[in-house]
């Protein structure tokens, strides 16, 4: 009795293989996995070790989306520096990681925060610091997604690139230094935004077409169940974050959206005060970035007129307010969560940036209309 030959991986052509590999360093950031349990990019590092053409498949589908945290900044700047001696001593592994990486989250918590130090390398003859190597790499993304309290490095960054360019020529004909269209902000506070200090900073805000706020900050999640719990805003309405007033909207001069999220708050709602956390759905408010732009920040988006509204108005107190300061909801697209994510109502919680949120941002938040978990 003949038997019939066993299939092996040799026999398969190129592209077939190719198209293998890549589908398997494909990172998964879907909501229904344990994501902080697992490393996200531990299929395609080990597909890297197999050969260098595994390598050259497998980078750059692990490269797309990047998730930096204090618990991999360290080993993601490693690389970046063993990429720069590798194009003096061993060219052939050198990978340019700039051109790949489409979307980047750098995170900054309990550490890990790339120096500004130059290091001395007895490969390359001048020094390079952590904040130079990252730079490129940061600004070469067409979607960044950034602590507001690591702005000050992202300053440090546009300011870099823009010396860098040809003094002897007007930079209004030269094009940009960086590629970022879309910038997410987390957790949002009221501090000044010093980048509007420096020209650098002017021309990277007014090249932003998509602002995007997650997660909102303790202080914005109590608010908003607060008033809908207490009915001060309607059960289709939202009131603005205070943030939102301390944002130089002017100099967002080619923003077309502005994304903000806020916990589903279905009544009745009963508030655990003894509970840091909530585990809620998601909702997803996206305004024009039209409605922010050379006018008055909106004081609330409000549902339909036919939907009970709130006991409490800025229109009954306060007589500067005008229709100017609302915005209806008809005029804002929102979008809902599959499932439940971690929201923090204290201050002092270390779980502020649960994974989750890295997983909704990395799922697809960026791109338009799109909430995937």
């Amino acid at each position: 009795m003949e038997t019939t030959p066993r299939a092996s991986f040799n026999d398969l052509p190129a592209e077939i293989v190719a198209i293998i590999i890549q589908d398997a360093a494909k990172p998964t950031f879907t909501q229904d996995e344990e994501y902080e349990l697992m490393n996200l990019y531990s299929t395609a590092r080990e597909l890297c070790l197999v050969s260098h053409a595994f390598r050259h498949i497998a980078l750059p589908i692990m490269l797309h989306t990047v998730l930096l945290d204090f618990r991999n900044m360290p080993a993601f700047l490693h690389a970046l520096y063993m990429q720069n001696e590798y194009a003096h001593t061993h060219p052939a592994l050198r990978f340019e990681y700039t051109p790949y990486i489409r979307n980047i989250w750098f995170g900054e918590r309990c550490g890990g925060r790339p120096s500004d130090a130059h290091i001395h390398s007895r490969f390359i003859s001048e020094p390079v610091s952590d904040l130079e190597l990252i730079a490129p790499v940061l600004l070469g993304a067409s979607s960044l997604a950034i602590e507001f309290s690591c702005l000050d490095l992202l300053v440090y960054c546009v300011e870099l690139a823009w010396s860098r360019m040809d003094d002897d020529i007007d930079r209004g004909c030269l094009p940009l230094p960086w590629n970022i269209k879309t910038l997410t902000l987390s957790r949002i506070t009221c501090d000044s935004w010093d980048m509007t200090r420096l020209a650098s900073g002017l021309a990277f805000l007014a090249s932003i077409t998509h602002l995007i706020a997650i997660p909102p900050v303790d202080h914005d999640i109590f608010s908003h169940i607060l008033f809908r719990t207490m009915c001060g805003v309607g059960c289709q309405s939202y009131a603005a974050p205070l943030w939102m007033e301390y944002v130089p909207w002017d100099s967002f001069k080619r923003l077309e959206r502005v994304s903000l999220v806020f916990p589903q708050v279905e009544l009745p709602f009963e508030i655990d005060e003894s509970s840091m956390e909530l585990k809620l759905h998601a909702e997803l408010l996206t305004l024009p970035g039209s409605r922010l732009r050379d006018r008055r920040v909106p004081a609330e988006v409000q549902g339909s007129k036919d939907v009970e509204e709130g006991d409490f108005s800025l229109k009954d107190v306060d007589a500067e307010v005008s229709d100017e300061d609302f915005i209806s909801l008809n005029d804002v697209h929102v979008a809902v969560s599959d499932h439940p994510v971690h929201f923090c109502t204290e201050s002092t919680c270390l779980s502020c940036l649960h994974p989750d949120w890295q997983k909704v941002w990395a799922s697809g938040l960026q791109a338009e209309g799109r909430w995937l978990l």
